[in-house]
This record gives C-alpha cells, sequence and structure tokens, in this order.
C-alpha cells in the first residue's frame, strides 16, 4: 500500500507538470465517462430499476393477440373467463386496470385528470397500501356499489391543500359525485401512467355490451405463483383461449393471448432505441480510450530514459506495469469526476429531449448505482488505455535506452502502434458518424411526409364531455353545436369542425364492418376499418381533398338517411375497379337489423395516422348520425386560423366556459405541434445520435492534433536537420500533413466497412433508406475527413516555423 500510496502522488506531480497534455486527457475522458453516465443514468431508471412493487420479477401482465394486432386489450368476457379459469397465479387471482381521463368539477376550474379503473384486488397484487385512508373493498368494487375513489398525493396536495379530513369528502368527476377513500403513495405509477385518480373497475365494465369482440382498454395483471415458470403460464393460457375458440367461434377465431413479464412489455418499444443509444455512447468511450491511450503512448517516448534507469536499478517489469497503469487510472479518475459533473447537468435537458418517447418513469438522477458504475468505467477505462503505454515502457531494451543520446526519438513500433491507434479512433468515429447520418436522412424523410392535409394555421383541441352530465344525445349534440359555432365566430378563425379522433395523434377506433351483399362466411372474412364520427366543415378544415361524391352535410341528421364518406384507401382495397358511390355499409362483422345501413357518399384523400405508415382504410360518419349508433362522448376541436393559431387559444377557453362553466378545454395544441409529437421517439434518438457522434468526432479531432502536436514536439531535430538540408516550409507542411492523413484514411475506410455491417441492425429506425445511403457516406467521410485535416493544420503550421539553428542545438 505504502508502494501504490507513492505511485500515486508521482502521478500527480508527473500530470501537474504536464497541464496540457493533462488538460486534454481529461476533456476527452469526460466527454466519453459522462456520455456514459448521462445515459446510463437514463437507462437504470427505465430499462433497470425494479417496478416498485412486491416481487416485481414475478409480476406478469396479458393481453388478447389476433391475426391482424399482436397486442391488444381483452375483451371483458374473455377476461372474465381467464380469470376463473386460470390457475397459475396467486390467491390474489387476475387483476385489471383499464386508463381513461376524468372530468372533475367543483371548486376552481373544472380539471381533465389521468386515470385508471382498477379492480379490487389489483393492490393486494401488487403489494401496495394507501398512504392515507385505505383501497378499495371487494364489496365496492361491484355493480350498483356506492362510487369511492382513490387519488394521487399529488392531486391531495394540489386541489386540497393536503387536508387531514381529505378521507370521506366528496370528489365530481365527470356530474358524478364519489367518496374519497384513499390517498395513493407518493410517485404511484401502473402501466405508463399516473393517475390521479383510481376507480373500481367492475361498475363501469358491467356496462359494456356482451360482445367479446369490443376491447375497451382492459388489461389484465397477475402474480405468478411460486414455483410457476412463465413458460408454464404462457402454456395455460393458450390452453384457455383454445378453449374459448372452440366455445365462442363467432368471436374468438384466431385470438390467442400473451403472458409477458410486466417491467418487459412496459418498456418494449423504447428498450431497442435505448440499447441503440448505449451501443453508441460505448463507442464514444472506446474512442477517448483509443485517443488518450494514443497520447500517452507518444508521450512514453519522453520516458524512455527514466524507465531504462528504474529498471537498471532493480525495479521488475510488473513494477514498471504498475507504475504506468497507477498514473492512466488517476488520470481515468480525473476524467471521470469531470464527467460525473458533466452528466449530472446533461440528464435534464436529455429528458426534455426525451419528452413523450420515454415510459412513464420515477426520478431520474444519478444515484449509487449510476456512481458505482462510473467508478467501474473509470477503473476499467483507465486499464484499458493504459496498457499498451506500459506493456511498451516494460519491453523496452535498457542497454539502449541508457546508452540513447537523441531526445525524441520515435521507434518504428512507437510509429506503428501510434497509427493502429489513430485508425482505430478514427474508424470508431467513422462508424458512428454513419449511423447518424442514416438516421438524419431517414428522419428528415419521415419529416417530409405529407399527412394528407395542411398542417399549418389549425388550432386543436379536445372537448371531452361527461357522460352523466349529458346523457341525452340530443342535448350533447346540441352542446357541441354551440361548441363549434362559437369557436368558428372567433376573431381570426376562418373556418372549425370536430371529430371524435384526430390524425396522426396515435389515438383511433378500428371497427368490424361489413357490405352489403358481401356477408362473411366465416370469422375470417371479416373486414375492419378505421372509423370516425365528424362533424360538417371537419374535413374541409383540415383541407382533405374531395375525389369524388360529396362532403359530410348539415342536413345529414338523426332522421336522415345515414350516409358515410370513405377514403381513398378503403375505396381501392374494398372496391378495386368499380365506383364505391352508393354501396351500403354497415358497422358490425356480420349483417345485423338493427343496425342502420351506410350508403357511401363521397371518397375523400388519404390521411396518416402515423407518418412512418401507410394510411388505413378509414371511413368518416358524421356525428349525428354516428350518436344514434355509437354514442360519441367526446370531440377534437379543429379551427383554421388567419393568424397564429397559439394567439386564439385563451379566446378558445374563455368562449368555451361561457357556455359550459363546467365544460373542459383540454390539450390544447397547433396541429404541427400534434405533428412533431408523433415523431418524439425517431426525434429522441437521431437528435441524440448525431450529438454522440459530434463528440466522437469532436475526440478524434483532439486525439489527431493531441498526437501531432507531441510527435512535431518530437520530431524538432529531424524537422530542422531536413530544413537545414534544403526542404521548404511547404515540403515539411506536406509532410505533417500527409503523416497525419495517412492513418485518418485508412480508419475511414475500416470504418465505412464496420458502418456497413452495424447499419443493418438499424434498418428497423430507417425510413426510406437503405442501411448504405450515398448521401451520408459521401457527407460524413467528408466531414471527417475535413476535420482531421484542420486538426493536423496547426501542428503542421508549427513545424514549418521551426528554427534549423534552434532545433540542432535542441540536445
Amino acid at each position: 500500500m505504502h508502494i501504490l500510496f507513492q505511485d500515486i502522488r508521482y502521478a500527480f506531480r508527473r500530470l501537474r507538470g504536464a497541464p496540457g497534455f493533462t488538460a486534454i486527457a481529461v476533456l476527452t475522458l469526460a466527454l466519453g465517462i459522462g456520455a456514459n453516465t448521462a445515459i446510463f443514468t437514463v437507462i437504470e431508471a427505465v430499462l433497470l430499476r425494479p417496478l416498485p412493487f412486491r416481487d416485481p420479477e414475478r409480476l406478469v401482465l396479458l393481453s388478447e393477440k389476433l391475426p391482424r394486432f399482436p397486442i391488444i386489450s381483452v375483451s371483458y368476457q374473455n377476461y372474465q373467463d381467464w380469470r376463473s379459469q386460470s390457475r397459475s397465479y396467486t390467491s390474489t387471482g387476475l387483476g385489471a386496470v383499464r386508463n381513461f381521463q376524468t372530468t372533475m368539477t367543483g371548486s376552481g376550474e373544472p380539471e381533465r385528470l389521468p386515470a385508471q379503473m382498477a379492480s379490487a384486488n389489483v393492490f393486494e397484487l401488487l403489494g401496495v397500501q394507501a398512504a392515507h385512508g385505505r383501497t378499495f373493498l371487494p364489496e365496492e368494487d361491484t355493480a350498483g356499489a356506492a362510487g369511492v375513489a382513490l387519488i394521487s398525493h399529488g392531486l391531495w396536495q394540489r386541489r386540497f391543500g393536503a387536508a387531514d379530513n381529505v378521507i370521506g369528502q366528496s370528489l365530481t368527476l365527470d356530474n358524478r359525485p364519489y367518496t374519497v377513500v384513499g390517498i395513493l403513495p407518493p410517485g404511484f405509477q401502473l402501466l405508463q401512467q399516473k393517475p390521479d385518480v383510481v376507480l373500481p373497475l367492475e361498475p363501469w365494465a358491467k356496462t359494456l355490451p356482451d360482445d367479446r369482440s369490443w376491447h375497451a382498454g382492459i388489461l389484465p395483471l397477475a402474480r405468478l405463483k411460486p414455483g410457476t415458470t412463465l413458460e408454464e403460464a404462457r402454456t395455460e393460457m393458450t390452453t384457455i383461449a383454445k378453449r374459448l375458440e372452440q366455445q365462442y367461434p363467432e368471436f374468438n377465431t384466431n385470438s390467442g393471448a400473451n403472458v409477458n413479464p410486466m417491467q418487459e412489455q412496459i418498456v418494449a418499444n423504447v428498450r431497442p432505441a435505448l440499447l441503440v443509444i448505449l451501443g453508441a455512447v460505448g463507442f464514444v468511450l472506446l474512442i477517448a480510450c483509443t485517443n488518450v491511450a494514443n497520447l500517452l503512448l507518444v508521450r512514453a517516448t519522453a520516458r524512455q530514459r527514466e524507465i531504462a534507469v528504474r529498471s537498471a536499478l532493480g525495479a521488475s517489469r510488473w513494477r514498471v506495469v504498475r507504475l504506468v497503469l497507477t498514473e492512466s487510472v488517476v488520470l481515468s479518475l480525473l476524467g471521470a469526476t469531470a464527467g460525473l459533473m458533466l452528466a449530472v447537468v446533461s440528464v435534464p435537458p436529455l429528458l426534455g429531449l426525451a419528452a413523450g418517447s420515454l415510459p412513464a418513469t420515477g426520478e431520474v438522477h444519478v444515484n449509487a448505482p449510476v456512481l458505482a458504475f462510473t467508478a467501474a468505467l473509470a477503473v476499467l477505462a483507465g486499464l484499458l488505455f493504459g496498457l499498451a503505454p506500459a506493456l511498451h515502457m516494460a519491453g523496452l531494451d535498457v542497454r539502449s535506452s541508457l546508452n540513447q543520446s537523441e531526445r525524441g526519438v520515435v521507434g518504428a513500433g512507437v510509429l506503428r502502434a501510434r497509427g493502429v491507434l489513430v485508425a482505430g479512433e478514427v474508424a470508431l468515429a467513422m462508424l458512428l458518424l454513419m449511423c447518424a447520418g442514416l438516421l438524419i436522412r431517414s428522419f428528415d424523410r419521415l419529416a417530409r411526409v405529407s399527412p394528407g392535409f395542411t398542417v399549418d394555421h389549425i388550432l386543436i383541441a379536445d372537448l371531452p364531455v361527461s357522460p352523466v352530465g349529458h346523457k341525452d344525445a340530443s342535448e350533447r349534440m346540441a352542446l357541441f353545436d354551440r361548441l363549434i359555432e362559437r369557436a368558428s365566430a372567433l376573431p381570426g378563425v376562418r373556418s372549425a369542425g370536430a371529430a371524435s379522433f384526430l390524425p396522426v395523434s396515435g389515438n383511433g377506433s378500428v371497427i368490424h364492418f361489413n357490405i352489403e351483399g358481401r356477408a362473411p362466411k366465416t370469422p375470417h372474412e371479416y373486414v375492419m376499418a378505421n372509423y370516425r364520427a365528424v362533424t360538417p366543415g371537419y374535413l374541409e378544415t383540415l383541407g382533405i381533398p374531395l375525389l369524388s361524391g360529396r362532403m359530410i352535410r348539415e342536413s345529414d341528421r338523426e332522421k336522415m338517411p345515414v350516409v358515410v364518406v370513405i377514403n381513398a384507401g378503403m375505396a381501392k382495397t374494398y372496391f378495386p375497379n368499380e365506383s364505391p358511390l352508393g354501396k351500403r355499409l354497415q358497422l358490425g362483422a356480420i349483417p345485423d337489423k338493427d343496425t342502420p345501413w351506410m350508403e357511401v357518399a363521397g371518397v375523400v384523400g388519404d390521411v396518416k395516422q402515423s407518418l412512418a405508415s401507410d394510411a388505413p382504410t378509414e371511413m368518416y360518419v358524421p356525428v349525428r348520425q354516428a350518436n344514434t349508433i355509437l354514442p360519441v362522448f367526446a370531440l377534437s376541436l379543429v379551427m383554421r386560423t388567419t393568424t397564429d393559431p397559439s394567439s386564439v387559444s385563451n379566446a378558445l377557453a374563455g368562449a368555451v366556459h361561457e357556455i359550459d362553466a363546467n365544460q373542459p378545454v383540454v390539450n390544447v395544441r397547433t396541429m404541427e405541434q400534434n405533428v412533431a409529437t408523433s415523431l418524439a421517439q425517431p426525434r429522441f434518438r437521431t437528435v441524440l445520435l448525431a450529438i454522440l457522434a459530434g463528440v466522437a468526432l469532436l475526440i478524434a479531432g483532439v486525439g489527431v492534433y493531441g498526437v501531432m502536436s507531441f510527435v512535431v514536439t518530437q520530431r524538432t531535430r529531424e524537422i530542422g536537420t531536413r530544413m537545414a538540408l534544403g526542404s521548404t516550409p511547404a515540403q515539411v507542411f506536406r509532410l505533417v500533413i500527409r503523416d497525419g492523413l495517412r492513418f485518418t484514411l485508412v480508419g475511414v475506410v475500416v470504418g465505412l466497412a464496420g458502418g456497413a455491417v452495424v447499419a443493418r441492425y438499424l434498418s428497423s429506425f430507417l425510413f426510406q433508406v437503405g442501411s448504405v445511403d450515398p448521401l451520408a457516406v459521401v457527407g460524413v467521410t467528408a466531414l471527417l475527413v475535413a476535420v482531421a485535416a484542420t486538426a493536423c493544420y496547426i501542428p503542421a503550421r508549427r513545424a514549418t516555423r521551426v528554427d534549423p539553428t534552434v532545433a540542432l542545438r535542441y540536445e
């Protein structure tokens, strides 16, 4: 230990004596280790941190799977059968949760709250207890039971002032009173939702139609019995699904069951992107380590005589290796300290960049696991980049080193090693730049995709109405009419309309329908399409083109013949080589005498629901006629403005509250913001990988500059001799530039080959871009070569100013 502390003190003295070298090395390592620490902080919170429930590794999430939908919510009837027939789970059995939103009215402004419905056994199943009060009793989770509610810790503080007497108070949700029986623990979240209110599930579920094809967002969850494996649970659920398929072939044909670990299911969509980013920051660290190893190797030449003296005085090879590795680990720990500070300030903007693309999780901050990761990474990096210089030092020829009279002579082995390291870091930087270039090209093409309507000058807002306060269908439609009419009359508004679901929002309703004269013979022949209930003026306000027939009119009301407008994709899919106008459709998988037939009145252009996917088959039904078939309780308002749409938002809220003080106006935003939100995840991974590639480029540039600066310093005598013998400054300049770019070009070639292989793993993230895109390859190659040439330029200029007289007296 005494020798170790002595080596550490010596390492600090040497680093303090070379401030330029130390600053470059610490900055390089800070960028590499800091990037890894920042990304690991997010990954630890999202992927690695266990769910905050009892024995989270045994929690599973269940879902149905259909031929067109690999994962879909479970129908209430199937959920009941799964619950009664399954035996793989603990005595709490299957629970279920459903995400929704509710409007709270009463004191203060009406507020739209994120909410969940949960079966009474969910909290026991999860091992969660109320922070105050209690959770649901079994008798409260039954049809006809008095309304009770749990509220979040945040809502308790925000709307109730953290009052001690909140338990037992009444809460008005969607115009229905509920009694608060408990307060959830701080930070409670379940299935990517942080609910402000939780209500019992069964009272709502009992109102659903007796239809197993009705998927209403019910997500079952359970806890595996001790000793029961995931595969055994999956086998049992497959057996149950096949049994139900035989019992209910009209609904459950080809319907299966998924059983997945809850945490795995929650992070399934974001895991691939985070792992790609983790691999990218790993490459950044490798580049940093290669850079510092190169600097240490070049610097080691100046220590040859010192190490030779140590060896001559009896130091063993292991003693020399330990001395050099101690210095490299000390250097790495200094870089890690700076990197940790960089990570702390980087995490908040990183989360801001990721907004909307990461699942809801607990607090994301630098904690004990992250500190341990950073410390381990620092030690590993120190050993990694110190190994090559240590082995070089240990292998010195003592006699020749002691007899060497010329300081700064670089051996051929050191030159080769330096060249390999430069080529290596350039290759890694090239690989990252190529991947970033592909993602940038892909994102650019995705952002340029037309959604099928004009996006500019449109303000949108959600208008959910209470199913209790507005039970009467005609009264509800009259309210929507007044709201849209008032919005249309606002200053700066050209036109307005509304729909049950907005395009490019990730929301929608897919529904079975049948075509007159083509009744399906088996469930295999069932057809489906996206379904929208829309008001007159909605299609015109968005600028969706009319291709044939007519748009929806004001006259398309309750007692008039029901009409439907379909998109071009639906016309092409179900009415190829014929006009769909006048054809009749009916909602429902099979013909039903109680459901009205809808006549196709028009065909409009396709509208995308996701910019990365083809436009779906879609139908638009007049809202008043749709309300008689499937009640409509929420519409999203769209307004085309003549001015900045954001300037109308305050006037819209005031106008709505003039009509109904309890009517919330939710999620007011522009259509451009709505489209941008749909690009959150590809934007996150593209911007982040581009930043990491930029960091890699910077480190590689600093590395080339640092190495060439040291080389020019060590070759001062050689350069002076060349100039004394007649070499011109231009020739010396070309010599240094050629020396720097030679290994750079080798690294570029190797990086291109490696990038072509790695890019194949990015194919699932790319949109209309191949894994080898010529424009991306040429662009990043030119950029990297330009940066390397710039890094060589300053040392080359310094080399041309060497005074031959001074250089020859250098010793």
